[in-house]
């Protein structure tokens, strides 16, 4: 999914909601964005295209 089409989204549920304004927020879209991201991770690492492992600071991911 694009930029444009999370923000697209958002305005849509906005509307569909009657939720005022109805713009989207950066932390909204950045809020979809991630999840978006982790659910894709999610299904590479299920799927063993990926592996994670742990680092000192955070996690590494490789490709398999």
């Amino acid at each position: 999914m694009t930029a444009i089409e999370i923000i697209n989204q958002i305005e849509a549920d906005k509307i569909s909601r009657h939720i005022e304004p109805h713009h989207a927020t950066i932390l909204e879209v950045d809020g979809v964005a991630k999840r978006l991201i982790r659910d894709e991770l999610n299904q590479l690492w299920t799927d063993r295209k990926i592996l994670v492992g742990d680092t000192i600071n955070g996690k590494y991911i490789k490709i398999l």
